[in-house]
């Protein structure tokens, strides 16, 4: 094998029926199955460039050095990626963003997709889509779900190794042509992780545990509404679903509260649009902005 500079976008996904808890935090496989839209425009560019003269891998993002948090991750990436090519040469990575970071619309997702998709380029690997999805998965989780457009199911998959946890497309693009508009209703990185928010509410919030058995009980509802482009079961299940994880982190000691008055009022208007005969739902990740189908 060989390495040189390669390139690779990733757009982001949002979460249809959401991952929120850990079954290995050092591999980040899911308690549960989920299911996503890819979306095609918001995303990462992320440029991978082995040099045999760096003395480690230097990483820059948005112009500006990766923290050290940030960093490890992207190590991990690209340490499993060295150690399935042979190759030995660190990187050097730039990525430039269109999504907004920590405000809880998968940054990154789609910054890991990219990295895993243009490292497995540098590095003259050849991998297929499980495999692919299982390095994006090392760096986030739901990283594993932006490496193919439509809707996908993130298996949790069984194995300690994590070797059975990746994601895959079910449905294509074209199959329910859904736009997806996003309601902004704050600025600023959120006070409280993804990272560590999930790993408080498994900790200490009493309804994680009825949480994660609604997840599973949930994906198959929400791969039967998308198979059968019925809006209102599709509406049912999201919101439902959506609702159900922020009631497991506002019950979490401490409190995780990510909503502002806008997303409370956002939510009051795509209920009143839809009953007033609007095809439409919302979603909300882990974060404050709201995610609109229609």
């Amino acid at each position: 094998m060989s390495t040189s500079r390669a390139s690779a976008f990733a757009p982001v996904n949002i979460a249809l029926t959401k991952y929120w808890g850990k079954r290995d935090a050092r591999l980040n496989l899911p308690l549960n199955d989920s299911i996503s839209v890819t979306l095609a425009d918001p995303g990462t560019l992320t440029i991978v460039e082995p040099r045999a003269n760096l003395q480690g891998d230097a990483v820059v993002v948005d112009d500006e050095a990766l923290d050290a948090a940030g960093l490890d991750k992207v190590h991990k990436v690209l340490d499993a990626v060295r150690r399935l090519s042979g190759e030995q040469a660190y990187a050097g990575v730039r990525s430039v963003n269109t999504v907004p970071a920590a405000q809880g619309l998968a940054s990154s997702a789609s910054a890991f997709a990219a990295l895993a998709r243009a490292a497995v380029a540098a590095y003259g690997l050849d991998a297929d889509g499980p495999l692919l999805s299982r390095l994006a998965r090392i760096g986030s989780g739901s990283a594993s779900r932006s490496l193919d457009g439509g809707f996908v199911l993130w298996h949790r998959g069984e194995r300690e190794d994590g070797g059975d946890s990746y994601a895959e497309s079910i449905l294509p693009p074209d199959y329910w042509p859904l736009r997806v508009l996003i309601a902004r209703v704050a600025s600023g990185r959120k006070a409280v992780s993804s990272t560590r928010a999930m790993q408080l509410s498994r900790e200490n919030s009493p309804y994680f545990d009825s949480w994660i058995e609604r997840c599973q009980a949930d994906v198959p509802r929400c791969r039967a509404a998308l198979e059968s482009r019925d809006i209102e079961m599709l509406a049912e299940v999201v919101e439902g679903n959506c609702l159900a994880m922020h009631a497991a982190m506002l019950a979490t000691t401490p409190p995780l509260v990510y909503w502002q008055p806008g997303t409370v009022a956002v939510i009051h208007a795509v209920q009143k649009m839809r009953a007033a005969g609007t095809e439409c739902c919302f979603t909300i990740d882990a974060g404050s902005h709201v995610v609109i189908l229609v």
